[in-house]
């Protein structure tokens, strides 16, 4: 880590070069994310007509997680994050682009879909890996709550516009055709992350060749560490339920929309239900920094996890389009807020030669464990019972989180983060 990335640097952020690549690799990043978001799970749909099928598909990115999370921290705390983070996209690039020629060809399969999904979101782990840990090297630790502010407010823009967009090209061109964008998304970003200038790693971080022992040592240390933590492990045990529950939400959209909410799966009113999922992304972003200083995450996870059980449950019993829009809104908002406030709460307290370990180990547990069992539930409940069955399953499992929030470890915990060591 540089010195003024150490101390915190008072520069502003839109000033800072390096993290204006960082984060133009991000936002490129996203308009191909978001696209594939909306375009994936109606070829799916649309090759299948299963709900089961169609919410399994985001089981390829949760079980991404649940096989590669680990290894790819230990990679990104061992080795030169740029080059993992540019061999990443350009994997992600190739398994993306393999669909859009399958089905120029003709030769397209549900099969091949869900392998090119697997292999792309098992890259982005790897890419993830390495990126959490490079962002605190750029930018230092006091500045991380702006940083992660500006690149999700990115994100959640970027996630309004394109599925939006993205709904309106469905009427005119095949969901596979759409791809395409995404394969230019993760070729910009790799070119954004290769001008990077500044450090990604720590000098003791990158330590060259190491042996299976060597890496298997660094993947229990990190876990080690967590499972130590008197509140980030509490706190990895809320997001299994709160990831699992989310993800199955997200799962289920293509269904909803089609069988419940009757919009179908294009047009302009599927795309905004797709994008009101960032736009509430969009406003947690701008009160997270504060509201994070002021409350911490802990108590913010403590309140605000009832009150999206409580939604979630009213979601389960809507069928008119405009109202569901709305507490879907609503409960996209506070989930981001309380995940982008605990992410950044680890991000502060966790050392440097960790950082990449302990981040990816935690997104292990939650989203490659919770998330895969609650999409996998979901959909099968969705095909036997129904999608409000399912969603009202979801919001069981959310109610779990906001249970396991106030456990006796959180419920005494200091309300706000102390920085971690550099060392």
């Amino acid at each position: 880590m540089t010195e003024t990335a150490a101390t915190g640097s008072t520069q502003s952020l839109w000033r800072d070069g390096d993290f204006l690549r960082y984060w133009g690799s991000r936002a490129v990043t996203m308009v191909g994310s978001s696209v594939t978001a909306v375009a994936l799970p109606v070829l799916i749909y649309e090759l299948t007509g299963s709900p089961a099928l169609t919410s399994g598909l985001m089981a390829t990115s949760t079980m991404s997680m649940a096989f590669f999370g680990l290894i790819g921290g230990v990679l990104g705390d061992r080795f030169d994050r740029r080059r993992i983070m540019v061999t990443a996209d350009l994997v992600s690039a190739l398994a993306i682009a393999s669909i859009v020629v399958a089905h120029l060809a003709s030769v397209l399969t549900v099969v091949h879909v869900y392998a090119a999904a697997f292999a792309s979101a098992s890259a982005a782990v790897l890419f993830d890996g390495s990126s959490a840990g490079a962002l605190p090297s750029l930018v230092g630790r006091s500045r991380l709550p702006d940083a992660n502010a500006r690149i999700w407010g990115t994100q959640s823009v970027l996630d309004v516009a394109m599925p939006a967009a993205a709904g309106l090209a469905l009427a005119i061109w095949s969901p596979a055709t759409l791809l395409v964008v995404d394969v230019l998304s993760f070729l910009g970003s790799m070119l954004l992350v290769r001008a990077i200038r500044g450090a990604m790693s720590g000098v003791r971080e990158v330590r060259g060749r190491a042996t299976v022992r060597d890496l298997w040592g660094d993947l229990v240390e990190g876990l080690t560490w967590l499972r130590r933590h008197p509140t980030l492990w509490p706190l990895a045990m809320v997001s299994v339920f709160g990831a699992g529950s989310a993800a199955a939400l997200l799962g289920l959209i293509v269904p909803w929309a089609d069988r419940v909410l009757g919009v179908g799966t294009s047009g302009w009113r599927f795309g905004l239900l797709f994008g009101s999922w960032a736009a509430g992304a969009f406003f947690a972003s701008f009160v997270m920094p504060r509201l994070s200083r002021r409350f911490g995450a802990i108590r913010m996870a403590q309140v605000l996890f009832p009150m999206m059980t409580v939604l979630l449950a009213v979601l389960s019993r809507l069928d008119r389009y405009g109202p569901a829009l709305a507490v879907y809104l609503a409960y996209s908002f506070l989930h981001v807020l309380v995940i982008s406030a605990t992410v950044t709460y680890r991000m502060q307290i966790v050392p440097d030669r960790l950082l990449s370990r302990v981040s990816t180990a935690s997104r292990t547990i939650s989203w490659g464990g919770g998330a895969t069992i609650g999409v996998l539930v979901s959909g099968q409940v969705a095909s036997r019972w129904g999608v409000p069955a399912a969603l009202l399953v979801v919001a069981v499992a959310n109610g779990c989180a906001a249970l396991l929030a106030w456990v006796p470890a959180l419920r005494h915990a200091a309300p706000t983060a102390r920085y971690a060591e550099s060392a």
